[in-house]
């Protein structure tokens, strides 16, 4: 009878011992089940992130390939703009050249036409003295040949001045026709002097991507820095082996034409020396081929002309 009356509150504790464990082993599972939820709402959103970022590097990666290339087709029209300027400057010289000689022939042949008017004359003094024969005062007629030759003298000496002012005043225009054309040249290499800028991509730190199990939480940025430092020893030995090739260290820049894929070709000298290369500028290969120019250690641009169809070779010295 007394272990009759036990077993009913054995039997309770029982009960409510094994409940107790049903309920902590459910409130664990609902734990789990709430933190698994948790995970996958992260990770979408981490998805939509990297997904909502790479679309906007790939759009703006063709918007700048577009801008890129429109920068390209403008400054093309600039050098085919500026060749076809020099073409119409020296037609103008030239034009100008012929008229300044055609008016020197003239003023020189009215000249000559002077000249023979004045010893024509002289001819004609001479003449009529010794027309008058020896009846005359010889003195007097020596008198009037020697005033006569005098006045030829003079006459003489006033040609020649006007003769030598003539000629030194179509040198003088004739070398303002060359100083015009040389500004006229400049001006036009000024529009097309300085290649245009091409816009690059910019550079940063990438999307944060979390790696998560359960309720740990592993961060991990992966950046640009990595990728660009991982290429930096390739960028250094491509550098060593470019031509010097920047427009600030050349002068007597002459445009000689084009390779097939349109890179514009030059023939220059570099500062203070007097040999002459042909080749191309660094800053017109940076608009067709960006992978070929790179910065040498000194600030400038080089080129590497493995990558282009134009070589880069002496033509005079």
């Amino acid at each position: 009878m007394a272990i009759g009356a036990l077993a009913l509150p054995i039997a309770a504790g029982v009960l409510q011992f094994a409940g107790g464990l049903f309920g902590a082993s459910s409130k664990r599972k609902a734990q789990k089940r709430e933190a698994e939820r948790q995970f996958a709402l992260q990770q979408q959103q981490i998805a939509n992130q990297v997904s909502q970022q790479a679309y906007t590097h790939e759009f703006s990666s063709i918007m700048l390939d577009l801008e890129n290339k429109r920068i390209q087709e403008v400054f093309d029209v600039k050098l085919d703009l500026y060749d076809d300027q020099l073409q119409i400057n020296r037609d103008a010289a030239h034009s100008a050249y012929s008229a300044e000689q055609f008016k020197q022939i003239e003023q020189m042949q009215q000249a000559s036409l002077n000249r023979n008017k004045m010893y024509k004359e002289v001819l004609r003094v001479q003449g009529a003295q010794a027309a008058r024969g020896e009846s005359g005062n010889r003195s007097r007629a020596r008198a009037d040949l020697i005033n006569s030759l005098g006045e030829f003298g003079r006459d003489q000496a006033e040609f020649d001045k006007t003769i030598y002012s003539a000629k030194w005043a179509h040198n003088t225009r004739m070398s303002g026709i060359a100083g015009q054309h040389a500004d006229a040249n400049y001006s036009a290499w000024t529009k097309i002097a300085i290649s245009p800028t091409l816009k690059l991509p910019g550079q940063g730190a990438g999307p944060d991507i979390i790696n998560q199990v359960g309720p740990a939480q592993v961060k991990t940025g992966i950046g640009f820095g990595d990728i660009t430092s991982g290429l930096s020893s390739g960028l250094q030995t491509g550098m060593m082996m470019a031509a010097l090739s920047d427009y600030g260290l050349k002068e007597n820049i002459e445009h000689v034409g084009k390779s097939p894929s349109g890179i514009h070709i030059y023939e220059f000298s570099y500062i203070g020396e007097n040999t002459r290369y042909r080749g191309a500028m660094a800053q017109d290969v940076m608009v067709k081929v960006p992978e070929a120019v790179s910065e040498m250690d000194n600030g400038y641009l080089g080129i590497n002309y493995d990558l282009l169809d134009v070589n880069m070779e002496k033509v005079a010295v």
